[in-house]
């Protein structure tokens, strides 16, 4: 872990024209950012770029010092893209190495380190940086199984707490409370009101059923017809027509400029009675002034939901929000964990190769030594099962030494498991324990 790292900047450290500058542009090959892994030094490489933030991951072949890392980063960046990616200053970049960045990746993915804390962008955002490095052949060893902590941590929080589960913009809470009405009924929408909140109430309306029937009406008919215009399944009205003959609905959507209510309990109920029957009528009033007569709030079978009421609520989400951010940087602990003993494990893996190679080595040539001499009365049955029994106590001796060197690494540095296969490869191992086996096979019996 001590070899991978990040280079970063983002709305915490720089301004939006930062890291606009920093941001590679989109066109950029594969074959570049190949060329800025081999360039800067560094054997996996992710670039993860946002609105919010631009960070380059990677992992070298040795540890990587600050200021030949940045040096090496900043003008490669110049080179490859004819000067258009510059870095900001060294004071407007964060640098982590190692734990730190393995921890900073897990909070960036979880949304810990968002603007708004909580968000499920930036989880998509990572796996799709993760997924053009992968195509691109940039990733394959420690750092990659990083990202893939990344992405399991994130799909913890967003199941074990509540952190995502509670929007903070109204703009994510009328969408919520559109989609599950919709999801229940079957009745047309009514939307009141033309402008750019009654575009966006019908744009989410069209993301929970493209299909629902939708009334928009306004005081100016033509502003009505131009949100309809391509528009199969909605249509315009006179606002006048409609409060004069309200039509059936289990949907409307007020969102006017007027200053007195647009809308009272007599027409919301005239609407309320042609709407299918059973389906409640939810009513969302988005405008300030109330659009709404406070009267309709006690008609049977209507909800009514108006804008100071999702401001309190997304206040209160604000405030659990943060109450579950304990919790989750609890996770991000127990994930680094689980990632700390993943690659261990994995670096173990050429020790344990490499002894289990040396230990059969020896075994064998002791094994040979014997059925030469002492052994040679066996026959071909009782030599295969002597062969077996061999194999096997080779592969239970081989976990004593490997428990050791694994409680050791986690408690000092995996810097010895490279010390111990190197040791091996050098041959100081094998020819240690064969020159041990060969003298215990050499010496006399007592009395000879």
């Amino acid at each position: 872990m001590d070899l991978i790292g990040v280079v970063g900047t983002s709305y915490r450290t720089a301004s939006m024209d930062d890291l606009a500058a920093a941001t590679l542009p989109r066109e950029l090959p594969d074959e570049s950012l190949r060329e800025l892994s081999r360039l800067a030094g560094f054997s996996e490489l992710v670039y993860l770029g946002t609105c919010n933030r631009v960070e380059f991951y990677f992992r070298g072949e040795s540890r990587i010092h600050t200021n030949p890392l940045l040096f090496h980063l900043r003008h490669s960046l110049a080179d490859l893209t004819d000067g258009s990616c510059q870095l900001p200053p060294e004071d407007r970049l964060y640098v982590h190495h190692g734990r730190a960045a393995a921890r900073h990746l897990f909070r960036v993915t979880a949304a810990l380190d968002s603007m708004m804390v909580g968000e499920a962008q930036i989880a998509g955002q990572t796996k799709e940086a993760h997924e053009r490095a992968h195509s691109a052949g940039l990733l394959g060893g420690p750092l990659d199984q990083c990202f893939h902590e990344a992405f399991h941590l994130a799909k913890r929080i967003r199941n074990e707490t509540e952190l995502a589960r509670r929007p903070v913009s109204l703009v994510t809470l009328v969408e919520r409370l559109l989609h599950d009405h919709l999801a229940a009924t079957t009745g047309p929408a009514i939307i009141v009101g033309a402008g750019k909140m009654a575009a966006q109430a019908l744009k989410l309306i069209r993301g929970g059923d493209p299909e629902r029937a939708v009334v928009i009406a306004n005081r100016t008919p033509e502003r009505a017809a131009r949100l309809v215009a391509r528009d199969p399944h909605a249509r315009n009205l006179p606002l006048h027509e409609l409060l004069a003959a309200p039509p059936a609905a289990s949907l409307v959507v007020a969102v006017t400029a007027s200053e007195l209510p647009v809308l009272d309990a007599g027409t919301l109920s005239t609407i309320r009675a042609g709407a299918p029957a059973g389906e409640p009528m939810l009513v969302v009033d988005l405008a300030l002034p109330t659009n709404v007569d406070p009267a309709a709030r006690s008609l049977p079978g209507v909800i009514v939901h108006g804008i100071e009421q999702m401001r309190d609520e997304a206040e209160r989400n604000r405030q659990l929000r943060r109450q579950e951010v304990a919790r989750c940087e609890a996770l991000v602990e127990h994930q680094m964990l689980v990632l700390r003993r993943r690659l261990l494990d994995r670096q173990l893996t050429p020790a344990a190769k490499a002894l289990q190679s040396s230990f059969a080595e020896v075994a064998q040539r002791a094994l040979e030594h014997a059925l030469a001499r002492d052994l040679d009365h066996l026959d071909a049955r009782e030599r295969r099962a002597l062969d077996r029994m061999t194999r096997a106590l080779v592969k239970r001796l081989v976990q004593v030494p490997l428990r050791g060197l694994k409680a050791a690494a986690w408690s000092h540095s995996t810097a010895v498991l490279d010390k111990f296969v190197r040791g091996i490869e050098e041959g100081f191992v094998p020819e240690d324990l064969a020159e041990l086996a060969e003298k215990m096979e050499s010496k006399p019996e007592d009395g000879a």
